[in-house]
């Protein structure tokens, strides 16, 4: 599987993504709980991506029960995640910076912003942003309007819940309210809607974001999100 061209299907319950950085690395999301995930099907997945010559497998951020569906295959904890919650009952912020909607024109601008804002490991290519705007059934992607853009955000909302699913800021750029606006842009977006709960998880040492978040009305869940990594030459 060549890394310049990084491919996205499903199969046996999962979204299937090969990496753009490695030939030897993808990316799966279960597309169903736990409870519907069927152990010989996965196995079999990770078979096929073996023979394909992938050597290892993440998982996206995954909730306690199919955080041990997927232990129990053999994968092991790769970073553990916060996941906050904004139940919109409190006064929610207007945003203070004008966005817009990001066109497909705009992809490049909005990679590079990615790129800058977070480590290799989390860094979004085409595929993993695509991936990201079909997650849910409706998408709501609006990047910071100046001439130079700062950063950019993406909501999506699946009947009642939403989720805060990307939120990038340059790093230069930070701490002066762009991420701030852009959080008060999604939360106005999903009240509008009815949304009654938006989720949001961030990692545990991103304490400038945990803060962000915690001051715009987000409550840390107890029960956080892991990825998880298989390792096919263990």
């Amino acid at each position: 599987m060549s890394s310049e061209h990084p491919q996205q299907w499903s199969t046996n319950g999962l979204r299937v993504r090969t990496s753009g950085v490695s030939n030897s690395t993808a990316h799966i999301t279960p597309l169903f709980p736990a409870q519907k995930l069927i152990k010989t099907h996965v196995l079999r997945s990770l078979e096929t991506l073996q023979a394909a010559g992938i050597t290892e497998v993440f998982t996206s951020a995954l909730r306690s029960k199919e955080k041990q569906f997927f232990m129990n295959l053999g994968f092991k904890l790769h970073e553990e995640l916060f996941l906050l919650a904004h139940n919109l009952d409190t006064p929610i912020n207007f945003p203070t910076r004008p966005t817009r909607r990001v066109r497909r024109s705009d992809w490049d601008t909005i990679l590079r912003l990615d790129n800058a804002a977070f480590s290799s490991f989390w860094q979004f290519d085409t595929s993993a942003l695509a991936e990201a705007l079909a997650a849910t059934p409706r998408t709501r992607m609006r990047i910071d309007a100046p001439d130079i853009p700062l950063g950019f955000a993406i909501t999506g909302r699946s009947g009642r819940m939403g989720f805060l699913q990307r939120l990038a800021v340059h790093p230069d750029y930070q701490r002066m309210g762009v991420g701030r606006s852009l959080v008060a842009d999604a939360l106005q977006w999903s009240h509008k809607r009815f949304v009654k709960e938006l989720l949001v998880n961030t990692q545990t040492n991103n304490l400038g974001a945990l803060s962000l978040y915690e001051s715009m009305g987000f409550i840390q869940k107890r029960d956080g999100l892991a990825v998880l990594r298989w390792n096919g030459n263990s």
